[in-house]
């Protein structure tokens, strides 16, 4: 994790209003990789998106659903091991729904009959976050904070010193997605693929077509086929099929972030000298690939 300090701070926290977070038809693309247990790894996309309100004790929520497509992948040699094959869709129904609410600048969430705090976005440089719903951890800093465009509208994001999740994005939630945890999750890893509005994407990058995965086969997650070579690697791999401003993310074979990173190019070079010998898989967008490194 990088720590830095921006000179100047476009957004202070005193000063803005709280802007509309649940309007225009917001729309989360989360990709996750967990280990069922290794080494059989589960790759989920799936979309979070409103489905209308609900009131509860005279408060009203807005109810948020989940729907994707689960693939697995077998990080061993074969045979391969029991259930660990295939691609699964699933639908609304699957998870039922959360609610969620906008509260000043912050988002509260219904859950076990409790009014909780998901995130509080009226932060500053050098704060420490609170505890929330998703975030366990009592030492996450506020290391650097800049704005990002959501719509029409500029919103703060809060560069997160000693967390897993690099960001919080003000209205949007963490680098990690919306419910996904902030602290270190164990076998699991999570990354916030694509934010939009509506048909349109706005963070972190542009998509074709917005953010909505159609059982697993976003325009931009099939347009090109990542390129990892040498494959096994040693010390230096070469990674092309992507686009300059992507997010890179390494995950070990039980699911675990070891390396994030964004291309500075349509073909990127990528240093694994520093890490163990072991298969691990390229994320990057809505597209995985395998790696094995080995000395």
């Amino acid at each position: 994790m990088r720590h830095r300090t921006l000179s100047l701070l476009i957004l202070s926290s005193s000063g803005l209003s709280a802007q509309d977070y649940l309007g225009n038809d917001p729309l989360w693309l989360v990709g996750s990789i967990c280990a069922v247990p290794a080494p059989c790894i589960a790759n989920d996309f799936y979309n979070y998106y409103t489905v209308g309100d609900s009131v509860i004790e005279n408060v009203t929520w807005t109810k948020v659903a989940r729907e994707g497509v689960v693939t697995y992948m077998w990080q061993a040699s074969p045979p391969v091991g029991p259930g660990c094959q295939g691609m699964n869709p699933y639908g609304p129904d699957f998870y039922g729904v959360w609610l969620i609410r906008q509260e000043g600048r912050s988002l509260r969430i219904w859950i076990d009959d409790v009014d909780q705090l998901l995130y509080d976005f009226d932060l500053t440089l050098g704060q420490t976050i609170p505890l929330t719903w998703n975030n366990w951890s009592t030492d996450i800093t506020v290391i650097a904070v800049d704005s990002v465009l959501i719509g029409m509208e500029m919103r703060a994001r809060f560069e997160l010193g000693n967390s897993w999740a690099q960001y919080l994005i003000e209205g949007v939630g963490s680098s990690n997605g919306l419910f996904e945890p902030i602290s270190n999750f164990f076998d699991c890893g999570y990354g916030l693929d694509c934010f939009g509005l509506g048909t349109e994407s706005y963070y972190p990058t542009n998509w074709t077509g917005g953010c909505l995965v159609t059982m697993g086969l976003n325009d931009s997650m099939v347009s090109e086929e990542i390129t990892v070579a040498p494959n096994p690697a040693t010390d230096r791999v070469r990674i092309t099929g992507i686009q300059a401003g992507d997010q890179i993310t390494l995950h070990d074979g039980i699911g675990r972030v070891v390396l994030r990173t964004r291309s500075n190019s349509v073909n990127m070079d990528l240093d694994v000298s520093d890490l163990s010998t072991g298969v691990y898989t390229l994320a990057i967008g809505g597209r995985r690939q395998r790696l094995v490194v080995a000395r």
